[in-house]
C-alpha cells in the first residue's frame, strides 16, 4: 500500500503513515476534490478504497482491545520466581533468628 505508482513511468512513491492518513482526513472533508488530491499524490481511487478498510480494521482492533495504561508487566521465568521465593525465606529467617538474638542481649543487658 505503501508502494503506489506515479503517473510518470515506473517510479515507486514512498507514503508513510502520517502521510496516507492526511490524504484519508483531506479526502474525509464533505466537498473535497478526492480525485486531484489523489492525483496529486500520485494514488488511484482503489488506494483510498483500500486506506479506508485498513484504517477501519485499526480502528475497530484498537477499540475491541484497548491498550491498558501504566507499566507494562514483566513476564519472569518460574525458576526465577522459585530462586527469589527461596531468598525471601532464607532473608525472614536470618531476621528472626537477629531479632531473637537481639532479645536474648536486651534481657542479659537488663
Amino acid at each position: 500500500m505503501t508502494d503506489l505508482q506515479q503517473d510518470q513511468g515506473t517510479k515507486k512513491m514512498k507514503l508513510t503513515a502520517d502521510q496516507l492518513y492526511m490524504i484519508y482526513q483531506e479526502c474525509s472533508v464533505p466537498g473535497a476534490p478526492v480525485r486531484t488530491i489523489l492525483e496529486r499524490n500520485g494514488m488511484k481511487p482503489w488506494h483510498l478504497i483500500a486506506l479506508k478498510k485498513r484504517i477501519k480494521e485499526a480502528v475497530l482492533t484498537e477499540l475491541a482491545n484497548p491498550s491498558k495504561r501504566g507499566k507494562k508487566k514483566a513476564v519472569m521465568p518460574v525458576e526465577e520466581v522459585y530462586k527469589l521465593e527461596k531468598e525471601l525465606s532464607q532473608t525472614k529467617d536470618a531476621l528472626a533468628t537477629i531479632g531473637y538474638e537481639l532479645t536474648l542481649l536486651k534481657k542479659k543487658t537488663s
